[in-house]
């Protein structure tokens, strides 16, 4: 245990908890792995043991967020209710979540596009995480009638790719001065009616 007394699982906490206050305050140029630790009252070595680097807390940082979203999406997706409402609900939470934290931590949603940027393991599983909670809803349509594709990852391809401008975080950053819901909605309505059309 580091002097502190805490756990490796409460100083993983609270460093993330000093990393993004610290972003917030001074950006992510500014950012030091030594400030973090004189921040926490820790030794260099006992930070040094959870992260290897500046680049490796960054990451934690973000995925720590992208944990979030998909503990939410999780949440939603579990809902005993129409499928095409529950997809509808699904990414307009997706693109509120991602626009909410450009609104509320441009600094962080920075350090996220730094992480993002490189294919980080984590930001694959989180893309992965989504495609299969997709796929799973899809096939659920088609096994009650309601969708018509030639697998659930089509499906499921068709939909998050065709609103990609509306959860990709470049994107999101590049409209963040226009409210989008209403558009999400049409074309959320749009794309649902195509999977359930059937193909002649």
């Amino acid at each position: 245990m580091p002097r502190t007394g805490l756990t490796p699982e409460e100083l993983y906490n609270k460093a993330l908890d000093s990393t993004e206050e610290e972003i917030r305050k001074n950006g992510v140029e500014r950012l030091k792995l030594t400030d973090i630790a004189r921040e926490l009252n820790v030794s260099h070595a006992a930070l040094y043991k959870l992260f290897l680097d500046k680049q490796a807390l960054l990451d934690e940082v973000s995925k720590r967020w992208l944990d979030r979203i998909d503990r939410e999406l999780e949440r939603i997706s579990a809902k005993n209710e129409p499928i095409d409402s529950v997809l509808t609900e699904w990414f307009l939470t997706l693109h509120s979540m991602k626009r909410e934290k450009v609104l509320s931590d441009p600094r962080l949603f920075g350090a996220f596009n730094l992480s993002a940027a490189k294919t980080r393991p984590f930001v694959v599983s989180h893309l992965t995480n989504m495609s299969g909670l997709l796929e799973k809803l899809i096939e659920k349509g088609m096994s009650s009638g309601m969708f018509y594709c030639s697998s659930a990852k089509e499906g499921a391809k068709i939909l998050f790719e065709g609103t990609a401008s509306f959860h990709h975080p470049k994107l999101v950053l590049e409209f963040i001065e226009e409210d989008r819901i209403s558009s999400l909605k049409v074309l959320l309505k749009t794309l649902i009616a195509g999977l359930k059309t059937k193909a002649v």
